[in-house]
Order: structure tokens, then sequence, then C-alpha cells
């Protein structure tokens, strides 16, 4: 799913809902590498809250997101949580610049984008598959992790 109707809640007496939702989220760019969560789902946990008519919304997840190491370009994999909040009035987002789009349009949540952009705040200010990596080498390209003893004869 990467779309939700919020016309589909039925509060009743109740003034908060919530709803397990699997939500679709795409392979994206980061650092100039390509990034995924595993089976391109996070289960995120939607509690809509209603205050009169508006909606408060509250997006919660945890995931891994895995891709290459930007050091050494192996394996590295990072666990994600996130948390957002979204207002809500008559069915669009409050308070979204006018270059902003909110991700509430007439009763639609776009999850997916909501749930990617959550995990790109998320993201530490480098992936890598451990602290201590100690990337290629700049003149051959050879894995210093592989081989801690490498070097160049200076000519």
């Amino acid at each position: 799913m990467r779309r939700f109707d919020l016309r589909s809640l039925r509060f009743g007496d109740a003034s908060e809902i919530w709803r397990r939702v699997p939500v679709e989220v795409d392979p994206f760019v980061y650092g100039g590498l390509s990034y995924e969560v595993p089976d391109g789902f996070v289960d995120l946990e939607l509690c809509a809250a209603r205050v009169g008519d508006s909606v408060t919304l509250t997006a919660e997840f945890e995931t891994p997101v895995s891709g290459p190491c930007q050091r050494c370009l192996g394996d590295a994999e990072v666990i994600v949580e996130a948390r957002g909040v979204e207002y809500v009035r008559h069915g669009d987002s409050e308070g979204a610049e006018e270059d902003e789009e909110g991700y509430v349009t007439s009763s639609i949540v776009d999850l997916g984008r909501w749930a990617r952009d959550l995990i790109a705040e998320e993201l530490p200010p480098k992936l890598l598959c451990r602290d201590e990596c100690r990337g290629l080498c700049a003149a051959c390209g050879a894995d210093l992790n592989v081989e801690p003893e490498h070097r160049h004869d200076e000519a």
C-alpha cells in the first residue's frame, strides 16, 4: 500500500484509531548510492487522533536499510527508527508552505512518500559496513579492510 484514505477511518465514540499498515517504499539514492528496505515494505503504525474536524496523524516504524558501504562499497545495513506527525484539517495537510507539498491531499495520505522521507531524516551522515571501515585504496581500489597492510611503493 502506498496511499491510505482517511475516510475509511470510523472513529465512532473514539478520539484515536490505530492501524498497522504495510507500506511500500521504493529504493532510493543516498550519497550517490542505492539503498532499500527489506522486501520493499515497512510495517507502519498509523495513529489518527481526532479533535473536532482536524486529525493528527502519527506514523511510527522501525526498519533496516541496506545497500553499499559509502567507504568500501561492501554490504552495509543500519536500523532506522522513524516517527513523524502530520496535521490534517478538512482533508488537506495543514501548515504546508506554498512550494512544499504535504502528505495529505483530499483525505488521501501518501504513506509511501511519507515513510521514505521519514527514513531519509533518520539516516546517519554516512552508511558504513562498520564504524572502523578503512575504505578503498585511492590509487588502485583495493579493499583496505581485506588488505590492511596494502601499500604502494613510491618511486
